[in-house]
């Protein structure tokens, strides 16, 4: 996989009822230069797993600030492009918050592509 953020994201299979991890993506708060969201993981499943939230925005976002309880780490993919991970495993049955602070020079509330594991996160 390229790192170029140019290229275009492939399509998604969305989430089934019952997979082992879903995650959803949601704004709280936004103004000319920031965005506020939230972004939910679960896990569904009957043993503890490792997650990676991919988020890709397709123009204005220049920046992001996680911050959660557990703890949650940010790598920069490309102009846009973002992969947030927990720092540890989510037990099985339960979920985890993560608060989101964008930066922006323009649009983009809602990324253009959210992935949890592989598999489309719920955005809204």
């Amino acid at each position: 996989m390229s790192d170029d953020a140019t290229t275009a994201p492939a399509p998604v299979p969305p989430a089934e009822e019952g997979a082992a991890l879903t995650a959803s993506y949601q704004v709280q708060d936004s103004g000319a230069d920031y965005v506020e969201a939230g972004l939910l993981v679960r896990n569904g499943t009957a043993r503890s797993a490792d997650w990676q939230v991919e988020l890709r925005f397709n123009g204005g976002v220049t920046g992001i600030r996680a911050s959660s309880g557990p703890g949650v780490s940010v790598t920069i993919r490309g102009s846009g492009w973002y992969l947030l991970s927990g720092t540890g495993q989510l037990d099985a049955g339960a979920q985890q918050s993560v608060d989101l602070r964008l930066t922006r020079s323009g649009g983009g509330e809602h990324p253009a592509q959210c992935t949890v594991n592989g598999l489309a996160c719920r955005v809204n």
